[in-house]
């Protein structure tokens, strides 16, 4: 009984309650003393218990530790009693008392300070302690004893633990240099050879020193992976390996850069111009970008010297001290204000800042090889002002200071942008402060800091001091260009900008960028430029921290937020509010129970891996290397026609994409690999944090579960589970569902991989000499790695005792059509997404697919032209992807592209009638999609509605200020100014069920033009108060609900999963755990599905909504255009739904009345975002612009401005509702300086009737989640 207690913390005091009855009874003589070895084992129970209980816990956390050393005592007395040795215990065992001491309180990080008088007098000895610890814990043994050893003075424990330590290191790196070997890194040349001697002179390939020959070196970007994870190898513990991990620092950018000077510039004083490449010469090519940043440096310090000195002479003497916060003119700074800001920061650092903000941000933002001019002259004034700051708090409060310490980032210990301006906005936070409510300084550090305390730069002074710094860059920085005379083979140099000016078109609009010399773009391909991947990316070798706060959790040094949301002043207030009230625990709890999930690498898979890349041939999605690759590409045609010649350059460019795309895919697998190969010997976890809908997501962006399926076959479960009784039949399921086998029943699923029997076995035994069945796969990785499994289990003893650690999947389907048939309903909706149990899954692809071809065939027949281009019948393989998305919100633009994709494949329609036949197929999918799930269409419909209302509702506050009348116009029409539109300030704001505040950040960029230096920009602050976006708040909301409805529904499973202890992990609506626990956690994903949508959700949301916004008021020609667009959809709706349900000869399942009576609808809604007359009406909402005024009768009736009946074309049900609340009377008006409102508690509708569905059958459906 005791056993099966100590085996769960919630149990242990159970089993120290019946043992202390064991003591009890022995010392009354009714049975025998417990042995040493339970003595041990109850100990260490009590010792985990004292580090296990909530840290906020302290008086139970007291409790149990010191029960855990009342039980050694208690163990000493008794053989003292007996004249025995404490420890030793007479040959009695009594070392595994205080082993068990010992490893419970490593295990949870307790203090083992009772141990020290041990090991001073010499009755312990590490070695005895090492021997009980698990080998996860040693690492934490090692660290608990050499801390324990400094501080008593202990030097033979030291030595004890350190000569220890130092063999499980040398068995480490025994095993590794042993067993594994080095991935084969992608070169620094590869992906840029391929091809070159075909079609350089066709492409206008450069051809100079870079175009030849280079060192098959590793790419740097590689190096410094490996030199970043050569942490990992060390044998301290996990907690210490992970703090140096994230401690790896850059190099300093100005050492690095003159060292590259050096080497480049020794070598041109050595008259090194042999084409002919030595081991350093792939050294020198390396360091060249950072050689000629070096000379940049020096030469736009000394241009800034001349230009200040000429500028404060203009200008009458030094600049001032004081630094303004505004600046004039409309041409750049004045010369007067420019001077003050560069004399801000010595010259160095400005320079050095210009050059390395610059070169960071080339290639962004879809400027290939430079940047939009914008964002290079914000980058530069943004990290001068930052520097500034850092500079200030650095100087005047000191290094040592808490201020200084706190802008520090924990990993490179430099200052960063954020964390200095957090402190930045803390002193200015308490300037604004009453003196008497200031808190006491212990020193005057703070009040010296206020004393210098500037506001925050604006943009347009980082706009004029960045424009101003990166033209003088630009006039300054040169480099030599190299290239053959093909007709002489004479090198020629030229002396070119490294950077220049022009203009560019990018969808539509003329925009200033800033390009580098192609010399320069070369190069920064191969160098680092001073940037390395930062560990902090990287999976964690501890559990990352519980989340406690929006910046308070993961890993263990490095702030990380806990939401991924973009500049949002409105989501962070939000955010802070809820988690400073305790709204956010379960939220909190649910990503904690992500992130406490133990992983591990693959070590089979991983080997097949390695073997096969090293070798460079092409295997599953993985491309070959540039030396084994082949590209499809036809002989040059030499007979000068222009035709050929184009022909040949089109066949030429796709050859060379597809080699750069290859290039690319290699990269990122080599960046896999090598995290993998580093990992091999530990456990690890991902840290999860969430996107603003509340879905999770793992920080390290490589080798997680979201990535693809080579990420998904090397990672494993860190802990390994029997099988049991029903795991071998879920690791067949597996199989089946990774190969592309998973439309069929369960049975049928697991009797596939029992026919394929043999197949797996060979996969598993040659998985490259054999007949390679499992590249057959949908994931061939995935497939591979449960091969593996399957053949250990089924091979072993007793499969059902064979521990497996692979994860099986089980996955939605459809995930959010199974949320929207929920929240409607939806009895036809439920059956094709398997909320209704069957026999066999459903599969809604093929059932939208069949209705699809029977409206198609029925067009056939009617003579459509389009229809007729039709010649075989759509496969499911066409609309699933717009079938999936269109929850989500795609576009019929964006279904029209996917439809066209799959249509291209087919290869049935010719070229030229694609773009007419995929949109007709688009317009049929999406209706039919809308017809069959009406009750996931109507509740889609009324989110819409809702947020279009929200959207262009006005605060009551703020109405005044939007009717304001500036002048009296001539024939007694007064004009106003159109602020209306301008006062659309008003996102759609929901909290989800966990509690989780949600804010849509889609706004329209206030843009001001100014001019600069080089050009005029236009610029946008972020935190700015700007209107919304209408359209984007109303087409986005249906999928983002949705997302924070199934983001709920996997946290509260994860909960529920980490009580029952079945290990979880997911991917959004894919859930994975053991193959033992597979069906315990399928009856969790149900339950709490039914549990989520047991409530009255759309209820609720609107009852948030008139709480929210019930106030606000909506202008009376966006109500009524709003409804008047919904007005038509609807009846379209209608008679198209009647005309499905002829065609398929039974009734479309829709608890909405769809007739409609005299023009008044049956429900208000607005156009599904997909339909392309979404665009047209919200462009006609949008007529209250800047540039036409509303003018408005000055004649308008008192009578007429207290109450003015207006028709909103609601259903006769919302009339009436209405009418009632405003006492019988016509929907309530209010009329401000003549212009009509009504609030938005009186129009919004309510939500569609629900349909029959009863949500608690679910329960009963096997392939829910399968």
């Amino acid at each position: 009984m005791i056993s099966i207690c100590l085996r769960r913390p919630e149990h242990t005091p159970r089993a120290y309650q019946i043992f202390m009855q064991l003591l009890e009874d022995h010392r009354s003589g009714k049975s025998q003393p417990p042995s040493a070895e339970l003595w041990g084992r109850v100990t260490e129970g009590a010792a985990r218990l004292g580090g296990e209980i909530n840290t906020k816990d302290a008086a139970k956390r007291e409790t149990w530790t010191r029960r855990a050393q009342n039980l050694v005592d208690k163990w000493e007395m008794h053989q003292r009693t007996r004249g025995l040795s404490v420890v030793a215990g007479g040959g009695e065992g009594g070392i595994k008392v205080y082993q068990g001491w010992f490893a419970g309180s490593v295990s949870v990080g307790s203090s083992i300070d009772a141990l020290a008088p041990y090991f001073s007098n010499d009755s312990l000895k590490a070695d005895q302690l090492f021997e009980a610890i698990r080998p996860s814990d040693l690492p934490l043994a090692y660290e608990a004893l050499a801390d324990l050893a400094h501080r008593h003075h202990l030097k033979d424990l030291g030595e004890q633990v350190h000569d220890h330590q130092e063999g499980e290191r040398n068995r480490r790196e025994f095993i590794a240099r042993a067993v594994v070997d080095e991935v084969k890194p992608v070169s620094e040349t590869a992906g840029r050879n391929i091809l070159r001697h075909r079609t350089q002179e066709i492409l206008h390939a450069d051809a100079g020193a870079d175009a030849e020959a280079e060192a098959a070196s590793p790419r740097f970007a590689v190096v410094n992976l490996r030199n970043n994870l050569s942490e990992i190898n060390n044998a301290i513990s996990p907690r210490q390996r992970q703090f140096n991990l994230e401690n790896a620092s850059y190099a300093a950018a100005q050492a690095e850069m003159k060292r590259a000077y050096e080497i480049t510039d020794k070598d041109k004083r050595a008259g090194s111009t042999t084409s002919s490449h030595t081991a350093d010469d792939s050294i020198l090519q390396r360091q060249k970008l950072q050689g000629w940043m070096y000379e940049w440096l020096g030469a736009l310090q000394e241009k800034l010297k001349k230009d200040i000195q000429a500028m404060k002479e203009r200008n009458g003497g030094d600049a001032s001290e004081e630094v303004p916060n505004m600046t004039t003119g409309t041409r750049g700074m004045k010369e007067d204000t420019l001077v003050l800001y560069l004399s801000l920061l010595p010259l160095d650092k400005l320079a050095l800042i210009t050059i390395i903000e610059l070169m960071r941000q080339a290639g962004s933002h879809g400027v290939a090889d430079g940047m939009k001019s914008l964002r290079g002259f914000l980058a530069v004034g943004k990290a001068i002002e930052t520097e500034y700051r850092a500079e200030t708090i650095k100087t005047v409060a000191g290094v040592d200071s808490p201020q200084w310490l706190r802008t520090l980032d924990p990993q490179t210990q430099k200052p960063t942008r954020q964390l200095v301006g957090s402190v930045w906005r803390k002193l200015g936070k308490q300037l604004d402060q009453p003196d008497g409510e200031r808190q006491v300084m212990d020193t005057e550090t703070e009040e010296d800091l206020r004393a210098v305390w500037t506001p925050a730069w604006s943009q347009m002074t980082q706009l004029g001091l960045g424009s101003y710094l990166v033209d003088a860059l630009l006039q300054v920085a040169k480099v030599d260009r190299t290239a053959m005379d093909p007709a002489t083979g004479e090198r020629i140099v030229e002396q070119q900008q490294a950077f220049t000016h022009g203009y560019d078109y990018m969808r539509g609009k003329k925009l200033g960028v800033i390009r580098l010399n192609p010399v320069v773009a070369s190069r920064l391909q191969k160098d680092s430029t001073l940037l390395m991947v930062h560990p902090k990316h990287l999976p964690m070798l501890v559990q990352p921290r519980a989340w406690e706060d929006i910046e308070v959790g993961g890993y263990l040094t490095h702030k990380v937020p806990v939401m991924r949301y973009k500049e949002s002043t409105e989501q962070r207030t939000y955010l802070r509010a809820a988690s400073a009230n305790k709204h956010m625990e379960a939220v909190y709890h649910g990503l904690d129970v992500l992130s406490s999930t133990p992983w591990a690498i693959n070590r089979k898979i991983f080997d097949v891996v390695l073997s096969a890349w090293n070798t460079g041939e092409p295997i599953a999605d993985i491309p070959a290397s540039e030396d084994k690759a082949t590209y499809d590409l036809p002989p040059r045609d030499v007979s000068g026609d222009p035709q050929q010649r184009a022909i040949y350059v089109d066949k030429a460019k796709s050859a060379l994409a597809q080699s750069r795309k290859d290039h690319n895919e290699r990269c990122k697998f080599n960046y896999n690999l090598e995290i993998a190969r580093a990992y091999l010997n530990d456990t690890f976890y991902l840290p999860h944090s969430m996107d603003f809908r509340g879905r999770a997501y793992p920080i390290p962006p490589h080798l997680s579960p979201v990535g693809d399926d080579l990420c998904r076959g090397l990672l494993t479960f860190g802990e390994r589970r029997p099988l049991g009784k029903v795991g071998l039949k879920w690791l067949q399921i597996q199989l089946s569902n990774v190969y592309g086998y998973d439309k069929a029943s369960f049975d049928e699923r697991a009797r596939f991989a029992q026919d394929h029997e043999a197949d797996i076995f060979d996969s598993a035994d040659r998985p490259l000499e054999g007949n390679r069945w499992w590249l057959k796969a949908e994931d061939p990785w995935q497939c591979l790695a449960t091969c593996f499994d399957l053949t250990a289990a089924l091979r072993s003893p007793n499969p059902e005792l064979y521990e497996s650690s692979l994860p099986v999947h089980q996955d939605g389907t459809c995930n959010g059509m199974q949320h929207y048939a929920a929240l409607g309903g939806d009895v036809r909706g439920a059956k094709a997404v398997n909320l209704e149990n069957g026999d066999r899954p459903a599969d809604i692809y093929t059932g939208v697919a069949d209705v699809v071809n029977k409206v198609i065939e029925q067009d056939q027949a009617e003579g459509h032209p389009v229809a007729q281009l039709i010649k075989e019948p759509l496969g499911r393989k066409v609309v699933k992807q717009t079938v999936m998305t269109t929850v989500y919100g795609v576009t019929f633009i964006g279904a029209r592209d996917q439809i066209a994709r799959q249509m291209v494949a087919r290869g049935d329609i010719s070229s030229d009638q694609i773009f007419v036949v995929s949109g007709y197929i688009a317009k049929t999918v999406l209706s039919c999609i809308g017809d069959i799930f009406s009750g996931a269409k109507d509740i889609m419909d009324w989110l819409t509605t809702s947020a279009r209302l929200i959207a262009r509702s006005i605060p009551a506050e703020r109405v005044e200020s939007a009717v304001q009348r500036t002048k009296t116009s001539r024939n007694g029409v007064t004009k106003y100014e159109a602020r209306l539109e301008k006062e659309l300030m008003t996102s759609v704001v929901w909290t989800s069920p966990l509690g989780l505040p949600i804010v849509q950040p889609y706004r329209k960029a206030a843009k001001k033009q100014v001019m600069t230096a080089l050009q005029s920009v236009y610029i946008s602050d972020p935190n700015a108060l700007s209107q919304v976006s209408p359209q984007k708040q109303a087409t986005a909301f249906p999928p983002n609900f949705i997302h924070s409805l199934d983001a709920t529904h996997m946290l509260l499973t994860a909960t529920r999963c980490k009580q029952a202890e079945i290990t979880f992990a997911s991917v959004h609506d894919s859930y994975w755990t053991h193959a033992a626990t597979v069906e315990p956690m399928s009856e969790l994903i149900r339950g709490e599905f039914i549990r989520l949508h047991s409530q009255d959700l759309i209820g609720q949301l609107r009852d948030e909504f008139l709480e929210r916004y019930g106030e606000h008021f909506v202008p009376v020609k966006n109500a009524r255009a709003i409804s008047n667009s919904a007005a038509t959809k609807r009846k379209k709706d209608s008679e198209r739904r009647k005309q499905l349900a002829s065609l398929l000869g039974e009734d479309i399942d829709s608890p909405i009345v769809t007739a409609a009576v005299d023009g008044v609808d049956a429900d208000v809604s607005s156009l599904l975002s997909e339909s392309a007359d979404a665009d047209a009406d919200d462009s006609d909402l949008d007529g209250l612009s800047a540039e036409s005024d509303l003018e408005v009768d000055e004649d308008v009736s008192e009578s007429a401005k207290r109450r003015s009946p207006v028709s909103l074309e609601l259903s006769t049900a919302d009339l009436a509702s209405l009418q009632a609340k405003s006492g019988g009377g016509e929907v309530p008006e209010e009329v401000l300086a003549d212009q009509r409102f009504v609030k938005f508690k009186d129009i919004l509708p309510p939500p569609p009737a629900r349909g029959s569905f009863d949500v608690s059958r679910i329960k009963d459906s096997a392939y829910f989640f399968s």
